[in-house]
């Protein structure tokens, strides 16, 4: 009773419950290689395992020279469900299978390392691909293949005419070495490698030139920035000035306009009275001189009357010339009543 006891735990350990899980055979036939595939190989659907490979076989048809190599594997009941949450069932004649074959349900071999070599059964959808069945299983449900990516490589290199390829390969070797080992390529080549060296040496000179041309450029730009920065400020305040004395200004120009009106009105009497005083002084003068003259006959030489009575008409005679210059300059400019003589001898 123990050994039996024992047996069945070995199995549950060893089969990794194998035996409580409810599995589906299925076979699948490849054309190509099966190097790589081992027994407990995983079947994966859309990348995930869901069952193993059981064995597989070569089948040999002598009369059309064919070989087939049947792939038989399990799937895990639980692992493929219906959107309804129920298993899908691939026994064969099941519809399950059948409508999963006509939406592209198909099987390919995949490498499933590359350092090792191990091959793989991937199951997944390829609805553009053709359903191929064999029809030589009778007791598994088959599952259509398609030809893995390796063996799509391998038919590309098999039809590729290697033989002319290599020939035209070997032809446009020839042609390079010939082509190569002409002088007029060697004359080329020195001609490039000249112009390579003038055109580096005027890159070096460009590039020493626009150096400080950049630096001239960007102090010049940042001058003129600052001085657009001050003219613009200055173009404030003159505005700021202009709005303040701009009222003031008007006002004096009125005030002004006013004041050489009654400068205007007031000089021609001022004139008149100052030659009618000029004139009364002439007159004065004159009539001066005259008694002068009278009191010169009475007087003596070195009287002290007489030196002083000719300091006095010396004196009047100055006073008529200032009082004539004085009309004179008036009629000529008649403003200097309000701002003055300038210092050339104009008003100001």
């Amino acid at each position: 009773m123990g050994a039996v006891v024992l047996a069945v735990a070995a199995l549950v350990v060893f089969g990794g419950g194998k035996f409580f899980r409810q599995t589906q055979p299925i076979v699948a036939y490849f054309d190509g290689s099966l190097k790589g595939i081992a027994i407990g190989a995983p079947v994966t659907f859309n990348g995930v395992k869901v069952g193993s490979v059981t064995d597989f076989k070569v089948v040999v048809d002598a009369k059309a020279s064919t070989i087939r190599t049947p792939v038989f594997f399990e799937i895990d009941a639980d692992r493929l469900q219906e959107a309804s949450g129920v298993a899908i069932k691939f026994q064969k004649g099941a519809p399950g299978l059948k409508i999963l074959v006509e939406r592209g349900l198909r099987a390919q071999l995949e490498v499933q390392s590359l350092v090792t070599g191990q091959l793989e059964v991937a199951l997944n959808f390829y609805p553009d691909t053709p359903v191929r069945l064999t029809g030589l299983s009778k007791d598994y449900p088959e599952m259509p293949t398609i030809p893995s990516s390796l063996d799509k490589l391998a038919r590309t290199l098999e039809n590729l005419p290697v033989d002319a390829l290599i020939a035209d390969l070997r032809h446009t070797l020839d042609s390079i070495n010939a082509l190569a080992s002409a002088p007029e390529i060697k004359t080329v080549l020195l001609s490039v490698n000249k112009a390579v060296t003038g055109f580096d040496a005027l890159v070096h000179r460009v590039d020493g030139a626009v150096t400080p041309l950049m630096a001239s450029i960007d102090k010049t730009a940042e001058t003129a920035r600052t001085t657009m920065e001050t003219a613009r400020t200055t173009l404030v305040d003159l505005r700021q000035v202009a709005a303040r004395l701009g009222p003031a200004v008007e006002a004096t120009l009125k005030d002004y306009q006013k004041l050489a009106v009654n400068v205007d009105a007031q000089v021609g009497p001022l004139v008149a009275s100052i030659q009618k005083a000029a004139a009364s002084a002439e007159s004065t003068l004159g009539q001066a001189q005259r008694t002068v003259a009278v009191v010169d006959a009475a007087l003596n030489t070195d009287s002290p009357l007489r030196y002083d009575l000719a300091n006095a008409l010396r004196e009047v005679q100055g006073a008529a010339r200032s009082l004539r210059v004085l009309t004179d300059y008036l009629e000529q400019h008649p403003e200097a009543v309000i701002m003055g003589k300038r210092s050339n001898g104009a008003p100001r």
